[in-house]
């Protein structure tokens, strides 16, 4: 089931506004990579497809059994072929909401460099990498931070793997798994790769 939270609704924890019945909506889900997705919706009598604007978010069932927030962006109405989206996972609004004036954690594992660059409550982070690192952040949103091109990104400096869950971040030493879903009108897909 694909629920849809009107644009300012940020109760995730209940039920969205309306339940969508899309067509096809496929989740790209790349560790270190983009998460991100499309959705297509008819347009159906019930007005379902209304609800469909930028800003709205989108709960969806994920390849690894959780629940998975995806904002819509670049919506489009096609008479013919009803509303498609394009989606990007939650965390990336912290792009615009989690800004680093200037962070230096310093001879520190994963665990205390994501507690020093985390500076909105609203996000969390956990990570199980040991390794003892040094990084400077000066000016950077949160997701520049984790892994961006720079030398001093959380993955240059302490490796890994970043695994989003909502607004939390997971940075482990090995999470192995690449995780594509693909959801239409009738069935719901994983497909699960083994990273080398």
């Amino acid at each position: 089931m694909i629920q849809l939270y009107k644009k300012g609704n940020t109760d995730y924890k209940k039920n969205g506004d309306i339940v969508l019945l899309p067509t096809e909506c496929l989740l790209d889900s790349t560790l270190n990579g983009d998460w991100i997705g499309s959705m297509s919706h008819p347009i159906d009598s019930e007005g379902r497809w209304k609800w469909i604007t930028d800003d709205a978010v989108i709960k969806a069932p994920a390849s690894d059994g959780t629940q998975q927030l995806y904002r819509i962006v670049n919506y489009d109405i096609d008479d013919n072929k009803g509303v498609t989206c394009d989606l990007e996972h939650i965390f990336y609004d912290s792009m615009d909401d989690c800004w680093i004036d200037d962070k230096r954690p310093t001879d520190t594992n994963g665990q205390g460099a994501l507690d020093s660059i985390i500076t909105n409550p609203k996000y969390t982070g956990s990570s199980d990498i040991s390794r003892l690192s040094t990084a400077y952040y000066i000016d950077k949103n949160l997701m520049e931070a984790l892994n961006g091109s720079d030398e001093n990104s959380f993955i240059s400096r302490w490796g890994g793997e970043i695994y989003f869950d909502n607004e939390s971040v997971q940075a482990s030493q090995n999470s192995s798994y690449y995780y594509y879903d693909f959801l239409n009108e009738d069935d719901l897909y994983y497909v699960y790769e083994q990273a080398n």
